[in-house]
């Protein structure tokens, strides 16, 4: 009966101590996860190049679709110029820009927007963008994707996750179509506290796992929903 307690005790003693450094990680994980969004410019990343080009002959019934896209490391943008480009081989002219100058989407016949995900979010000022210009946004025909490192296991609970993602922009505006991407992760884009928490927290290792010829042929495929689609509206 004894060596049975002396058990049950050790087995509680072990358990307690798992407990109390789950509450010690606990405070010191969400501080650090604060520090990732409050401390941007604290030991600062490299410069991120924020990409502007407009692709597409100047034709006077061509239609012109905006891409306009959100990022954080850069990731995000080099997918949205890859897209503006095959959009633009089908015939259309194309404005690839960052979504901060994107002032209205008049003189557009179709936009499509695209975002990184940080923390499971997409990045605010699409989701503020997009309730801003909703009423705007609902006379053209729209699409989005998304740029995030879950992806990186292709599995059939991850795409759910990533496409619950874009959950607060449907809830505005309905997409003809919608794009789920793997990304690239430089830590040399990140800064100190962000590399700190996706390397050793979150785990995620570095690389471009980006699927060009996915997002290519996402691209190739959209431009009839955006082109039949404008002709219903």
């Amino acid at each position: 009966m004894n060596c049975n307690n002396h058990i049950i005790n050790n087995e509680y003693a072990a358990n307690q101590k798992k407990y109390l450094k789950s509450l010690l990680l606990f405070p010191l994980i969400t501080f650090l996860i604060l520090l990732l969004f409050t401390s941007s410019n604290y030991c600062a990343a490299s410069e991120i190049n924020l990409i502007e080009n407009s692709y597409g002959e100047n034709k006077p019934m061509a239609p012109k679709i905006l891409v306009a896209y959100a990022t954080r490391a850069g990731s995000t943008a080099e997918v949205a110029d890859a897209i503006g480009k095959e959009l633009a081989a089908g015939g259309t002219m194309v404005d690839v820009k960052p979504i901060k100058k994107v002032q209205s989407i008049d003189g557009y016949q179709s936009v499509v927007l695209g975002s990184a995900i940080r923390a499971g979010s997409l990045l605010p000022e699409m989701t503020d963008f997009v309730y801003a210009h909703k009423d705007d946004l609902r006379k053209v025909p729209a699409a989005y994707f998304i740029v995030c490192f879950i992806l990186r296991e292709n599995t059939e609970e991850n795409r759910k996750t990533a496409n619950a993602y874009l959950d607060p922009l449907r809830a505005e505006v309905t997409p003809v179509d919608v794009g789920l991407f793997t990304g690239k992760m430089d830590y040399s884009k990140l800064s100190f506290w962000e590399t700190f928490i996706i390397k050793y927290i979150v785990k995620a290792p570095e690389g471009d796992l980006r699927d060009w010829n996915q997002i290519n042929t996402w691209a190739i495929n959209l431009l009839p929903k955006l082109i039949n689609s404008q002709k219903e509206k």
